[in-house]
């Protein structure tokens, strides 16, 4: 064949393939995620876009990456406490004393009065025991963002501890060394399969609990199961030093034995209450011990809803992960369990960090206002029974989805976060962005780049953990000094 022809049919092709991107069009799937392609009746053929090919697809976020250059990470230095000014003057780390920059983007957003809102959380901290409850989704699990944030808080107010732990762990533990028999079950209020398993919505202040039986057990014979708890190493120091043990539990109508050794030694042997309510079983130590065994022995099993691990004194701090979960199981808890239980823990701070999961499923701007609506009415359910607790919200992460090949945010991620955001400062709940923080629209895939976040380009890695948790603690504690 002739070259030149030859080239003039694949200049050709070339051409009509060319042309045939401007029929194609950007589709937003049932996932949320962006598909370019030619829709044929109920069938769309995958094809690219004109703009892939005419515009630059250089991913470049300069915010991103100054920030990212910006934050360093404290591991475990100590933090010179923050004093209430009624008893001493104001002791602050060896710098000036920061301006109070608010509710502008990648700082804390506060409602009505930011001095009012962030003296009460000073007080809070200040007590003699402060406890913050911090619920999220998978971001957290495995006590990731409350770990470094809880340390920050302990270092600089006091305290020690990890706070909760679930019984039967079902992720990556590094916060405390706990281990069990086999016949351990947990159920969650935020698990799709739940009304199929248990027969009511009693899942505490922690929205799971753990059991060494199934609700369907044999009560004729009497059943045995064991926990041992031990501080887990190459962690904060803090973090390895706790007084108090809790155990909590609830719904109990059989005669369960409890027997705890203390290092090996016995130290309490007794019944656990049978009227049904929520209880906690509580020991002191004189210093952190080595190992806590507790053997429990009955025909049929409590609910536990966990065990707690702090100091006497200072900020103890709880992890409570809900994977998939978006912030809206709340509501459907049992409200006289879940009384019953705050009234016990009295947490003076909750922090709920969600809106990832929602964000691959919103299609139109009708699903954003109502999450976010949502979400406030879950949170004044659980402010019903803590009236005197404060409220912060921690808004989503960047994510990114695949468009012509690029990884770019989400279509309704900033959306969702603005609408968060007012709807939390409407409603008296402070609120801080993921999102901004990490440098706004696109910063993703620099965080990925840079090795901070995960190549699914949603969760971030241990070290972007760390530097996402200090700008979060940083944007708090730095208002507190400048209120001086």
């Amino acid at each position: 064949m002739n070259p030149k022809k030859i080239v003039i049919f694949i200049l050709g092709v070339l051409m009509t393939l060319f042309v045939i991107t401007f029929f194609s069009e950007r589709y937003l799937t049932l996932q949320g995620s962006v598909k370019e392609g030619i829709v044929l009746g109920n069938t769309m053929i995958k094809y690219p876009t004109s703009d892939i090919l005419i515009r630059n697809n250089r991913s470049d976020n300069s915010k991103a990456k100054d920030i990212i250059e910006s934050v360093v990470s404290v591991e475990d230095t100590e933090v010179l406490a923050v004093k209430t000014k009624t008893t001493s003057d104001l002791t602050t780390p060896k710098k000036e004393k920061p301006e109070l920059i608010t509710n502008v983007e990648g700082k804390m957003y506060y409602p009505d009065n930011v001095t009012d809102f962030i003296t009460l959380l000073r007080e809070k901290l200040n007590k003699s025991s402060c406890r913050i409850i911090h619920y999220g989704d998978s971001q957290i699990e495995g006590d990731r963002i409350t770990k470094y944030v809880r340390n920050r808080f302990q270092n600089a107010f006091g305290g020690g501890g990890p706070g909760f732990i679930p019984i039967k762990v079902v992720y990556s533990q590094t916060s405390v060394n706990i281990s069990t028999s086999e016949n351990w079950l947990r159920f969650a209020s935020f698990d799709r399969n739940r009304k199929s398993k248990v027969p009511h919505e009693k899942y505490g202040l922690f929205a799971t609990f753990s059991r060494f039986t199934s609700y369907d057990a044999d009560t004729t014979s009497v059943k045995k199961a064991h926990f041992v708890v031990k501080p887990f190493g190459n962690v904060y120091k803090r973090l390895q030093t706790y007084t108090k043990f809790g155990l909590h539990y609830g719904n109990n109508t059989h005669e369960v034995k409890i027997t705890v050794y203390e290092n090996g030694k016995l130290l309490k042997e007794d019944f656990l209450k049978t009227d049904g309510k929520y209880h906690n079983f509580q020991l002191n130590f004189a210093n952190t011990p080595k190992e806590i065994r507790v053997e429990l022995e009955g025909k049929f099993s409590p609910d536990f809803y966990g065990i707690t691990l702090d100091r006497d004194t200072g900020v103890s701090m709880d992890n409570v992960a809900m994977r998939g979960e978006a912030g809206r199981v709340f509501t459907r808890l049992n409200r006289e369990n879940f009384e019953q239980m705050s009234a016990d823990r009295k947490a003076d701070i909750f922090i709920f960090q969600y809106g990832g999961n929602t964000i691959p499923y919103i299609r139109k701007d009708k699903q954003v206002t109502d999450y976010a609506h949502s979400l406030i009415q879950n949170i004044k359910w659980v402010k019903r029974s803590n009236p005197d607790a404060i409220f912060i919200v921690i808004g989503p992460s960047d994510m990114s989805t695949s468009e012509n090949g690029k990884m770019v945010t989400y279509p309704f991620l900033p959306k969702l976060n603005e609408e968060m955001k007012k709807k939390c400062l409407e409603n008296g709940v402070a609120f801080w962005s993921i999102y901004e923080a990490m440098g706004g629209e696109n910063s993703m895939p620099i965080w990925v780049s840079e090795n901070l976040a995960s190549s699914d380009y949603v969760h971030l890695k241990p070290k972007g953990t760390q530097r996402i948790s200090e700008l979060f603690f940083n944007s708090l504690y730095e208002n507190i000094l400048a209120i001086e």
